[in-house]
C-alpha cells in the first residue's frame, strides 16, 4: 500500500519522537540526548534492544550516529541502530563496526480524525465485547495491573513490564492508561500518548487466552475517541502483522518503513 506524503509522515515521526522522549523519560535510569543535526538517543536501561537506540534520518549525520552508537554500546544492554526508511551504506558500515548487523522493518502507521470507517467505541463494545466487560483508566497506584497484564500479553517478564509501567507514567502529562476488565479481571491493555494534535497508541496487549474476542479492538477504538475528545486529530502507531489488520480496519494507513540494525542473533 502507498505510504502517506511526506509531510503527513514527517509530523507523524516527529510526534513519535516526543512521545517516547516522555516514555523514556518516565523510567527509572532512562535519558534521552539529541544531537545538533537531529540524530537522537534513547537508553531506557532494559534488555530491550529496541527501545534503546540511536535514531536517524533518511540522511544521517555520521559524527553523531557514531558519538551516540559509542555510548550506548558502553551500557552493556541490547541496542539498535533505527533508520527511518532505507539504511545508508555509510550507516550500515558504521553499525558493522558495533555488531548491528542484523535487519528488522516496522512500520509506523498512521491515522486522521475523519478517515474512514468513524471511530464508534460504544458501537463497538456493543457488538464485540460481552456486559460483563468494561474500560476503564488506570490511575498510577493501580500500575502494577497494567504490567502483569502487558508481560502477558507480551510474554515478557513481569518485572521488565513493571520497569516500564511506574506509576509516574499513568500520571505524565498526555498519558492515558486503558485496561479492559472482564469480570473483575484485566484482559487487555492499551497507553495513548497525547502530544500536540497526534496521540501515540502503545502497549497494545492481550493474554494468549483472551485474544480475538473484540477486547483489543475495543481498547484501540475506545483510545482513538478518547484522544480526539482532547483535541488529537492524528493518531499514530507501529504495528506487527497481528495487530495490522484491526488498525487497518479502523482507518490507519502506511507512514513510513523504519529499519532496525541489531545484533545478529547467536
Amino acid at each position: 500500500m502507498t505510504e502517506l506524503v511526506d509531510a503527513a509522515a514527517a509530523n507523524a515521526a516527529d510526534a513519535w519522537h516526543e512521545a517516547i522522549t516522555l516514555l523514556t523519560r518516565c523510567v527509572p535510569g532512562g535519558y534521552v540526548r539529541q544531537g545538533t543535526a537531529g540524530t537522537r538517543l534513547y537508553y531506557t536501561a532494559i534488555p530491550i534492544p529496541e527501545i534503546n537506540a540511536v535514531c536517524v534520518d533518511p540522511e544521517p549525520n555520521l559524527a553523531e550516529a557514531a558519538a551516540f552508537a559509542a555510548e550506548l554500546s558502553e551500557h552493556g544492554l541490547p541496542w539498535t541502530i533505527q533508520v527511518r526508511g532505507e539504511v545508508d551504506p555509510r550507516l550500515a558500515r558504521l553499525a558493522a563496526r558495533y555488531g548491528r548487523t542484523a535487519t528488522s522493518t516496522l512500520p509506523l502507521n498512521a491515522w486522521h480524525a475523519g478517515a474512514p470507517p468513524a471511530v464508534n467505541p460504544h458501537r463497538a463494545m456493543v457488538r464485540e465485547v460481552a456486559g460483563a466487560a468494561r474500560v476503564r483508566e488506570v490511575p498510577g497506584e493501580d500500575a502494577a495491573t497494567f504490567a502483569a497484564t502487558l508481560a502477558a500479553g507480551f510474554g515478557m517478564p513481569r518485572e521488565i513490564a513493571e520497569i516500564m509501567c511506574q506509576p509516574a507514567l499513568f500520571e505524565a502529562p498526555g498519558v492515558t492508561g486503558f485496561v479492559l476488565d472482564l469480570h473483575g479481571e484485566a484482559v487487555a491493555t492499551a497507553l495513548n500518548v497525547v502530544v500536540g494534535d497526534h496521540v501515540g497508541m502503545f502497549h497494545g496487549a492481550v493474554p494468549p487466552q483472551h485474544r480475538r474476542k473484540g477486547y483489543y479492538r475495543t481498547l484501540v477504538t475506545t483510545g482513538l475517541a478518547h484522544a480526539v475528545a482532547r483535541g488529537a486529530r492524528h493518531a499514530f502507531a507501529q504495528n506487527t502483522p497481528m495487530s495490522w489488520p484491526l488498525y487497518e480496519s479502523l482507518g490507519f494507513r502506511p507512514a513510513e518503513t523504519w529499519t532496525y540494525l541489531g545484533a545478529a542473533a547467536r
